[in-house]
């Protein structure tokens, strides 16, 4: 099976919902059985996948009424054989209440287009105005070459919004910052809501990603992973890479324009064709990196940046592949202290971090046979992958369910049962969704890390001890993965990246069991800046400010006064979670 892995931070969406307390709609009983998600449940019940949002509202406003049914607080995580209420239409759930607001007057740089072509939801839609905002291909040449990036404002539903909106940038680099946000978590996730009652929210398609113009997503990784599994491939094969290169360069495509100076000008060309003044900027992930940049950029453009919100942070100084090695280490020490000390976890699953690695010692030895489901959007099978899993496999289904706040609860659970009862399937089920095809734009992640090579001037030794041996693999593989797409779209390089502007005031949260941007780095940016507040959130993986309650509230509060520190004293009430399986 193959092992080499690219690390392309996601926000995976593993946030937490309030559960309605509203009277449930009119509707009727739905078992989750196998292979469900919301999404594919929603398309067959709705022939609408984004109408998962109805579905989550519904069965928790049910669950308020009848325990039986289960409380939905993450859209990414459910169950077979949970309970839940399929409103009898999706309409009767509103999803995002909407204003009435004139029509947008933006630059001459706007195109307008419906927001059909960003597949949104329609009450989003409604809501919003979508388009193309042109944009130098160089900055420093703005008489030259142009390119698009697709941009989505979000009006407010406040009566009264403030004047400065709220710029959300998505991680990878290379992933798709509309579908991920006003796709699919704004419709659902109650703190995005609260923060749009406050003013107008802008998602920018970074340039080169999914829906801009040109699109740098890449034909034939998914085969060639698959391929690779079946043992057809030789891992290090990267001529999927080598043919997209030509393909675009044959396009007219300048990769030097691909890099975060130009991501970050992007933002305040967008801010200041929308009619903004000053505006706020969230990131996570790679968009915390984009982030600094943004940051650094302040003095140089008419938009003003009143405040930044980074989330789950990339340090500026290192490559962070190469370094996964120790802050999946790093994450996992986390995940085994927070069982120790929490009384049922240790009673349960005592001396976790032993059995982990016995386990994964016992698996190299002795592969075990399993079969990968490919599926699509809809759920439908695409491919089988008869293959064969090792301990690398269970280090890396590990290093993925840390991710997610909601799965890294059961992380306990799963490795015991693993161990004791060679229950695998959840290793096969973390590593089958590499195979799918997604909206990630490779051929932008490639350019946009290869040209701050001057920039990684510090390695794991700078933020983390040594790692565990048996996760060594991860950061080797995908360290190499990388150098070897940088020999094959090669860029020039930028200026090692330095803290020149560091008044912005700054919040930086990060997730306890984060395994690829853990929290020795938000600690590094935050000593860099003047005005920084830097959090922790117990529990959680990678994306932390929309995952409590108390998370929500500590955004708004900064929002709201940026040069005040914003009251965290909730998050010392939160206990890291897990799941029992009951």
């Amino acid at each position: 099976m193959k092992k080499s892995i690219l690390i392309i931070t996601l926000f995976l969406l593993a946030l937490t919902i309030t559960p309605a307390q509203a009277q449930a709609p009119e509707g009727e009983e739905y078992i989750v059985q196998a292979d469900d998600w919301l999404s594919t449940i929603a398309e067959k019940q709705y022939g609408d996948p984004l109408a998962y949002a109805a579905i989550i509202e519904a069965t928790n406003a049910k669950a308020a009424e009848d325990e039986s049914f289960t409380v939905i607080d993450d859209p990414s995580v459910i169950e077979v054989g949970q309970k839940l209420w399929l409103p009898t239409e999706a309409g009767d759930v509103a999803l995002v209440e909407a204003a009435p607001t004139p029509s947008a007057n933006f630059g001459d740089a706007w195109e307008a287009v419906a927001c059909t072509t960003f597949n949104l939801p329609d009450a989003i839609a409604a809501q919003s105005d979508c388009g193309y905002v042109t944009v130098p291909e160089l900055h420093s040449q703005p008489d030259g070459p142009t390119i698009q990036v697709a941009v989505v404002r979000t009006r407010s539903t406040g009566d009264n919004p403030a004047p400065d909106p709220l710029f959300m940038e998505q991680g990878g680099p290379g992933d798709s910052t509309i579908a991920v946000f006003p796709g699919s978590g704004l419709p659902a996730l109650t703190n995005l809501q609260d923060i749009l009652a406050t003013r107008d929210m802008v998602f920018v398609e970074e340039r080169g990603t999914f829906y801009s113009r040109p699109s740098l997503v890449c034909a034939g990784k998914v085969e060639h992973e698959i391929q690779a599994a079946k043992g057809l491939e030789e891992d290090t094969d990267h001529s999927f890479v080598v043919a997209c290169r030509d393909r675009l360069l044959a396009e007219g495509v300048n990769f030097n324009a691909f890099n975060s100076i130009e991501n970050a000008a992007d933002m305040y060309f967008v801010a200041e064709t929308l009619g903004y003044d000053s505006f706020n900027y969230y990131g996570v992930s790679y968009g915390t990196l984009l982030g600094q940049y943004v940051i650094e950029q302040a003095e140089e453009h008419t938009a003003q940046l009143r405040s930044v919100m980074l989330d789950a942070v990339v340090a500026p100084n290192i490559e962070f592949n190469a370094t996964a090695s120790s802050t999946v280490s790093y994450a996992l020490r986390n995940l085994f202290a927070e069982c120790a000390q929490d009384e049922e976890c240790n009673q349960r699953f005592p001396d976790l971090e032993t059995v982990f690695f016995s386990l994964v010692d016992q698996l190299n030895q002795e592969p075990v046979s399993a079969t990968l489901t490919v599926t699509d959007e809809a759920g439908e099978t695409l491919e089988t992958i008869e293959t064969k899993l090792d301990g690398n496999d269970v280090a890396l289904a590990t290093f993925t369910l840390l991710y997610n706040a909601r799965a890294n609860r059961s992380l306990p659970r799963l490795i015991y049962q693993a161990a004791q009862s060679n229950e695998f399937g959840w290793v096969a089920e973390a590593v089958a969704p590499g195979y799918e095809a997604t909206p990630k734009a490779e051929a932008m992640y490639i350019p946009v890390l290869c040209a701050r090579a001057n920039s990684n001037q510090a390695d794991s030794a700078t933020y983390f001890d040594p790692p565990y041996e048996a996760m060594v693999f991860l950061g080797e593989e995908a360290g190499q993965d990388l150098l070897q797409n940088c020999e094959i779209i090669q860029v020039e390089l930028e200026e090692a990246f330095a803290f020149d502007n560091t008044d912005t005031p700054t919040l930086i949260m990060n997730g306890s069991r984060d395994p690829i941007t853990p929290l020795p780095y938000g600690q590094y940016v935050g000593s860099k800046l003047d005005t920084a507040y830097v959090y922790t959130v117990p529990g959680s993986g990678h994306g932390s400010i929309f995952t409590e309650p108390c998370a929500g509230q500590i955004v708004l509060d900064f929002l709201a006064t940026p040069e005040q520190t914003p009251d965290g004293s909730c998050l010392s009430q939160i206990q890291p979670q897990f799941d029992y399986g009951e």
